[in-house]
């Protein structure tokens, strides 16, 4: 029921307008450069969703190399089979036979033995299910808070589509959530985040597919030697049933391009319409040993911080800020961090761009997802082939980055001191309200400089260094004045005290601006009001 290899599930927009594809279809038509997006896929899913597909062809390459990506349906139909053992039902949605695989889905030892476990129940002879999720969206995210970030349930139950994606996303960038639902081996521990990140030539969805494809291909022998991956081995993970006493499989046993199904889960026809989806635990990781705690595996779209203080070396796990200009400017100079072949520049000619992605995973919670999408020209592309020149610009990062933090923590002094109205003291509640407008104040500051912060950064690819950081600090300084010259105007300060305020938190700003060796705005300043009046 609903069988990846022949129905058309998958929508698609080409050349010729949106269309419905099945899985070999959609290989083929990216193998052709058919493919210029998806209708269905939401933008968290789109990255989890490129890799698994590029998994996928890199693994049927391997088995049955051809020159070219073909892009005949057929072949891309019989290499899906072949990695699933010849089994067509591993690439059904539904199979109401719990004793075969399912589309991400493990087999059941029998109806009898593990229904119960998937929340199943016989009363009074009727059967009732306690579904894990009855909508695609329940399935897809687990850990939203306050149900603001991704809607949950906002999917009809019937879209097939939907269903797939949900599934793919659960089964392959879960962490560990409660007892009994554990992650992906792919992540520095149950409570990380799985990041995908590459280097890419070109951001068409069919360009970046045969990119990555061909670069699988090359680096699978490496991958294999360092890791430790037998040539021949599973790639589908969820084709035989899991005893979930135990790891269901272990490294050792897997090609390097395998595909997770983290969790056990069963997706059934639902007694209204559509499909629910069932769900048990489990005592233990899918993937084996437990030793591989820290999401080293080899995987080429994961940055390893090789800096980790605890393990030594870790998959990068990002925070609820998101990537950062700091944590960009360190993975791409590898400052910490180490890249995979695939997250690093090729030789030869042309711009690139830098793409990051991860869906942060908290206590209990969703903390955003967060991409990164960053536009790097071929001189700076060049500079980053050489370690030199690589360090060298790396440097020039590091120095511009603490150029903004120095102003930033500048301007946060005056507007402290412009807050305050001239009070030599605030109250407890004045405080809070002060520092919840400086802490917004700051982040306006940000969003002006970090637009700029890449294209500077990258001039220093040709550039003199000095003049681009002095151009970098004159732009720092002069939006801070701005920001601070707005703040005079917005906010109500008591008439009595404006002239005071005013006055102290130029003073500050400037200040503290010539002591740290930083420019002085070269605009215009705040207006300086006329005196109060002096009573007679």
């Amino acid at each position: 029921m609903h069988d990846l290899l022949h129905d058309p599930l998958i929508g698609v927009r080409t050349p010729a307008g949106s269309q419905r594809l099945s899985l070999p279809g959609l290989l083929a038509a990216l193998s052709a450069g058919q493919v210029d997006g998806y209708t269905g896929l939401r933008a968290h899913q789109a990255d989890p969703w490129h890799v698994f597909l590029v998994q996928l062809a890199a693994s049927i390459q391997a088995r049955r190399p051809t020159d070219a990506l073909p892009t005949d349906a057929t072949y891309w139909r019989e290499g899906l089979l072949d990695l699933a053992d010849r089994i067509p039902e591993a690439w059904q949605l539904v199979v109401e036979d719990v004793t075969k695989p399912a589309f991400m889905q493990h087999p059941w030892k029998s109806w009898q033995a593990e229904a119960g476990d998937y929340g199943v129940k016989t009363s009074r002879g009727q059967t009732v299910f306690d579904p894990k999720a009855s909508s695609p969206d329940e399935l897809d995210v687990l850990v939203t808070a306050k149900n603001h970030d991704v809607k949950m349930a906002r999917l009809g139950t019937d879209a097939m589509e939907a269903w797939i994606f949900a599934l793919l996303l659960l089964q392959t960038t879960s962490g560990v959530l409660g007892r009994g639902n554990y992650g992906i081996v792919r992540m520095n521990s149950g409570t990380g985040s799985r990041s995908i990140a590459a280097w890419v030539r070109d951001l068409h969805p069919s360009a970046r597919f045969t990119d990555e494809t061909r670069k699988l291909a090359q680096l699978r022998e490496s991958v294999c030697r360092e890791s430790r991956y037998p040539q021949r081995g599973i790639v589908l993970t969820w084709l035989t049933p899991w005893n979930r006493k135990q790891h269901h499989l272990t490294l050792s046993q897997l090609e390097p391009w395998f595909i997770e199904a983290a969790r056990p889960i069963r997706l059934w026809p639902h007694a209204g319409a559509g499909l629910m989806a069932l769900g048990a635990t489990s005592e233990v990781r899918q993937i084996g040993p437990k030793t591989v705690e820290n999401g080293d595996i080899g995987d080429p779209w994961t940055a390893i911080n090789a800096g980790d203080k605890k393990k030594g070396r870790s998959a990068l796990t990002l925070s609820a800020d998101g990537f950062t200009p700091q944590r960009l400017t360190d993975l791409l100079f590898e400052q910490g961090f180490e890249l995979s072949p695939l997250q690093r520049p090729p030789s030869g000619e042309g711009d690139g761009w830098f793409v990051a992605s991860c869906l942060v995973r908290g206590q209990g919670k969703t903390e955003g997802f967060h991409r990164a999408q960053v536009p790097v020209p071929e001189k700076a592309r060049r500079a980053l082939l050489q370690k030199a020149n690589r360090e060298t610009l790396g440097k020039l990062g590091q120095q511009l980055l603490a150029d903004a933090k120095d102003v930033q923590q500048i301007l946060a002094t005056a507007l402290m001191r412009l807050c305050k109205g001239g009070l030599e003291k605030a109250d407890k509640n004045d405080f809070k309200q002060i520092e919840k407008w400086i802490n917004a104040a700051r982040a306006d500051f940000a969003k002006t400089w970090e637009q700029h912060y890449f294209p500077t950064l990258w001039r220093g690819a040709d550039e003199a260094h000095e003049a681009v950081r002095r151009d970098w600090q004159q732009r720092l300084v002069d939006a801070g004045q701005a920001l601070l010259d707005e703040a005079a105007t917005r906010l109500p300060l008591p008439s009595s005290r404006r002239w005071r305020a005013l006055t102290q938190a130029e003073s500050a700003w400037r200040g503290m601006l010539h002591k740290a060796g930083l420019p002085l705005p070269g605009r215009a300043t705040t207006e300086t009001p006329e005196p109060e009046e002096q009573p007679a």
